[in-house]
């Protein structure tokens, strides 16, 4: 019998519509542009854009090496990206302006839950299993995503949460499997973990030696999962198929 469940969260718990990523990205330019102008410093709307794209191509290469960088080193990445001298001239009010500008465009534009996420989450944890969350952090940090799932109803019911720019380690690394388990205080095969990505999820799992439970029919070449489901419903049917919980 396992004593936790941990899940990923993107495409896991909730989900990044195309229209509202692409109103948050529109934020996201507008507030670097009006923000940076505040400072004196213009740049041309499609050179933030070109800084913007560049940044994540190197932060997506940072991942791929299974690390990450903090909250502040996103803006840091992206302002070298804009202009490599620009990093000098600001004093620290400055920073946070430009962090807040840069890094929460998702509390106004946020991502939706999927249908059942709370409901699931909530009867997990009365009935007596710990629950965790390990998830990679994109362009929003894990402070942010960590208020809307307080927001939505979802952080109330974690008993740890692990965003890999909090930890500067990424899935799938064995390590940030890791380090939600040491919090937790257990073994690899009294937890099951349950995401979508193939690597990230699948294989890091199982890699970390956890039960690993896959969601939707993304096709896994190195690793399986213990169980495959289509949706957050057919989760404790699963579990129990594989005698997991009772």
């Amino acid at each position: 019998m396992i004593r936790a469940v941990i899940f990923d969260l993107w495409n896991t718990l909730i989900y990044d519509d195309p229209e509202i990523s692409e109103q948050r990205n529109q934020l996201r330019l507008r507030s670097a542009h009006e923000t940076l102008a505040t400072f004196g410093h213009t740049y041309e709307p499609v050179d933030i854009e070109a800084a913007f794209l560049a940044a994540g191509t190197e932060l997506a290469r940072i991942h791929e090496t299974e690390r990450d960088i903090s909250m502040r080193g996103r803006t840091v990445l992206y302002l070298r990206h804009l202009d490599d001298t620009l990093a000098d001239s600001l004093n620290d009010d400055d920073w946070h302006r430009l962090d807040e500008a840069l890094l929460t465009p998702a509390l106004t534009h946020r991502p939706p839950m999927l249908p059942g996420a709370v409901e699931l989450v909530a009867a997990l944890k009365s009935s007596g299993l710990r629950v965790g969350l390990i998830s990679n952090a994109g362009i929003t940090p894990g402070v942010v995503l960590a208020r809307i799932m307080d927001d939505m109803g979802l952080g109330q019911h974690f008993d740890v949460t692990i965003f890999s720019d909090e930890v500067e380690l990424s899935k799938p690394s064995p390590a940030i499997f890791a380090h939600a388990l040491d919090e937790l205080g257990l073994a690899p095969d009294e937890a099951v973990f349950v995401g979508d990505q193939p690597i990230l999820d699948v294989q890091g799992a199982r890699r970390a030696g956890m039960w690993m439970v896959q969601i939707g029919d993304l096709a896994c070449e190195e690793e399986q999962p213990h169980a495959r489901v289509a949706a957050l419903d057919e989760l404790m049917p699963a579990l129990r198929s594989l005698a997991l919980v009772p």
